[in-house]
């Protein structure tokens, strides 16, 4: 597959480009629901380069324990991270990833030895490197779910975890309301109008949501036919999905497919 190139409604822009395949075509569907995800031969300004690469990998992990890395968490996961100069490199979840970013190319090197993983890590930081464009930008991230019509009318839900954002914005799609974001969204004011962008994120609601909303059945039916859930979502839920009659109470949330 050719590299993607992911651009924002403003002009922003990100490529992802890989050996594997299924790198730039996860990037392309978990990305490309909210921003314009198009393959590109031009691999201008940042870029996330990801690969299978167990030797390049441990290459990188040497280069950080010969130096004092630091210590912080990412993704859920501890992360060593050590810098040379504007060179930074890391390595994480027992050396299963691993980083470097050279400012100079603005590029953003991957190598992993599990494709899914690998895939997971290019789209969430190619994700990553557009909001650093839009917050340079002048562009602010609000806590807020949001619903559009065509006319670019929007109606924003602000509040903190589990004060029924997503909840809100499903009820209002179901309605006929354009689902824009879930849980937060990019907002800046512009010659007195507040223009809003979406954060793409998937979807975290429980089985009783979904049966609420009348989705259940739906899900059950788009996995059946073998469509994949978003690549965090942790089997056992696939399974209880596919099993079905959907559960009333006790149930792990399911990502958005």
């Amino acid at each position: 597959m050719s590299p993607v190139r992911i651009t924002t409604a403003d002009g922003q822009s990100v490529a992802v480009t890989s050996t594997t395949d299924t790198i730039p075509a996860w990037t392309q569907r978990y990305l490309g629901s909210w921003w314009t995800a198009e393959p590109t031969t031009e691999l201008y300004g940042p870029t996330v380069s990801a690969d299978l690469d167990e030797d390049e990998l441990r290459g990188y992990a040497d280069v950080v324990e010969q130096r004092t890395p630091d210590t912080v968490e990412y993704a859920g996961a501890e992360l060593l991270l050590a810098q040379d100069g504007d060179l930074i490199t890391a390595v994480q979840d027992d050396r299963s990833l691993a980083y470097r970013w050279d400012p100079d190319f603005r590029l953003l090197r991957i190598v992993g030895t599990d494709e899914t993983t690998l895939a997971a890590a290019a789209a969430r930081l190619a994700r990553e490197l557009l909001r650093a464009q839009l917050l340079e930008d002048g562009w602010a991230i609000l806590h807020a779910s949001a619903v559009t019509t065509t006319d670019g009318a929007t109606i924003l839900t602000l509040g903190d975890k589990g004060a029924g954002k997503t909840t809100t914005a499903l009820t209002l799609a179901r309605a006929g309301w354009r689902l824009l974001a879930n849980d937060r969204v990019f907002a800046r004011v512009d010659d007195g109008v507040v223009r809003v962008l979406p954060w793409p994120s998937a979807a975290a609601f429980g089985f009783g949501l979904l049966d609420a909303l009348d989705l259940y059945e739906t899900v059950r039916t788009r996995l059946a036919a073998g469509e994949r859930m978003h690549p965090t979502q942790h089997q056992t839920v696939t399974d209880a999905l596919l099993d079905g009659p959907a559960p009333r109470c006790g149930s792990r949330p399911a990502r958005g497919s």
